[in-house]
């Protein structure tokens, strides 16, 4: 194979026929065309695109943008209705629980069963099957009914066929959220090793941490049409612009009777004490012009310094020592409840830290005027490895009953209360260095250095 791309779109669209009754799809066929009894619905419009040869491209996307309609027609299962697809290398897809298995066969079955499907010998498959077995970890089930496994077990044992026949090209819908954590750290370490063997990688998932992690490039995908190919970074950015919008005005946001007649009438009022502890001089602040920013229009960011334990401006920290993160954001129209954020991420543009206001669980101000300048000072002891780094700093909006109950939510149900309103992205950049003390500069692995201790004897 010495065709350097992969996978070749071309114009790629697919068409449904919707029906208001069930009847009307029996009278259509005896009509010929003279009339029409259906709606003309494009899942898919318009798509081109082209993956290389061992490279990782994430599609990402809110419910019902087409992703899955995609994922079938680069796999085969579902035929486009205009464009053509090619394929170069042999193809294995994962994009439902138990895809590819008969319930009434066992694992063991399945496993031979999906391998000759997939063109391998009962020898060869006789060579990978204890690898399968031993990846699947799902024990004397495997020679149980399939029909008898829990999800969890189920998409176990579809990945270790996937994984361990090292096809040419993976596509992955969205079924590793279902194993547990270990078989999860599993099957991403799999697809690191995957990924460095020249296998080419499609993967539709919500997680956009795993997208920016996994993925050199992204499509995003709105309402079946591509409004976004590119780096992975930027298309996770585009993807929360979407999912929170250009800006609305405030009187459409989801806000309460209550809320919405108090912020009318000014009966919420900030707390009176509304100055932080100290505040850089103007020299201190950088050039954040080029950064790119999400969410403009309900708020704009006026002013974002990094200092050191002095108030002085600072761009090269020791292990160990505390860094101030200084940003300020004019409101544009009424707010609710703002919260700050800073998020740190490190050279292979992984999120190594992010914390907000809400997470200190301080005392916010329920409404934020027009014209009023919010500020944040938010100090990190930066326990990493030596290396670059880059922030970002974001101001949300919650609703201030919401903000009251945080202490009752889970992290996914808090997550989907928050407005984002301005996230500057990569606003400014830092390095770390060893620490003068031992402790530190002994080094740790992974990205943090966790408190901690540790004693040796014998016996």
């Amino acid at each position: 194979m010495d065709d350097p791309i992969a996978i070749s779109v071309r114009n790629v669209g697919k068409m449904y026929y919707l029906y208001d009754r069930p009847q009307d799809r029996l009278k259509q066929a005896f009509l010929w065309g003279r009339k029409k009894l259906y709606r003309e619905f494009w899942a898919l419009r318009d798509i081109s695109f082209e993956v290389r040869r061992g490279e990782a491209l994430g599609i990402i996307g809110r419910n019902g943008a087409g992703k899955s309609t995609l994922l079938q027609i680069l796999s085969g299962t579902l035929p486009p209705t205009t464009g053509e697809v090619q394929i170069n290398g042999q193809v294995t897809a994962l994009l439902e629980l138990g895809s590819g298995f008969n319930p009434e066969f066992t694992g063991r079955e399945n496993v031979y069963l999906n391998g000759a499907i997939l063109g391998f010998s009962q020898e060869e498959m006789d060579e990978r099957f204890e690898e399968i077995a031993a990846f699947a970890d799902i024990d004397d089930f495997i020679d149980q009914p399939v029909k008898l496994y829990s999800s969890g077990m189920s998409v176990r044992l579809a990945f270790a066929v996937h994984a361990c026949l090292e096809p040419d090209i993976l596509i992955i819908d969205e079924v590793l959220s279902v194993g547990d954590i270990f078989f999860r750290q599993k099957c991403h370490a799999r697809m690191e090793k995957m990924r460095a063997g020249n296998t080419t990688i499609i993967f539709v998932t919500h997680s956009m941490g795993d997208v920016q992690k996994y993925c050199q490039n992204a499509i995003l995908l709105e309402k079946g049409r591509a409004v976004f190919q590119g780096s992975s970074a930027e298309a996770v950015r585009r993807y929360f612009d979407l999912k929170t919008g250009p800006g609305p005005d405030l009187a459409q946001s989801p806000l309460s009777v209550d809320e919405s007649s108090q912020l009318s009438s000014g009966l919420l009022r900030k707390p009176e004490s509304t100055e932080i502890s100290f505040w850089p001089d103007e020299s201190a602040f950088i050039d954040f012009s080029s950064a790119a920013s999400i969410g403009e229009g309900w708020a704009r960011c006026t002013a974002i310094a990094l200092c050191d334990e002095e108030g002085n401006p600072c761009s090269v920290f020791r292990q160990g020592q505390r860094a101030y993160f200084y940003y300020e954001f004019e409101a544009l129209r009424d707010l609710l409840t703002p919260i700050g954020a800073v998020i740190i991420t490190n050279s292979k543009n992984i999120i190594v830290h992010g914390k907000g206001s809400i997470r200190y669980l301080l005392k916010s101000f329920p409404c934020v005027k027009k014209g009023t300048c919010i500020r944040f000072r938010q100090s990190v002891v930066l326990n990493l490895r030596p290396e670059q780094y880059t922030f970002d700093v974001v101001l949300y909006m919650m609703r201030s009953e919401d903000y009251a109950s945080i202490e009752f939510m889970s992290e996914s149900e808090m997550v989907s209360k928050i407005i984002i309103i301005n996230h500057i992205n990569q606003a400014g950049a830092f390095s770390i260095i060893r620490a003068a003390s031992k402790e530190v500069l002994m080094g740790h692995s992974g990205v943090c250095n966790l408190p901690g201790d540790c004693e040796m004897g014998l016996s």
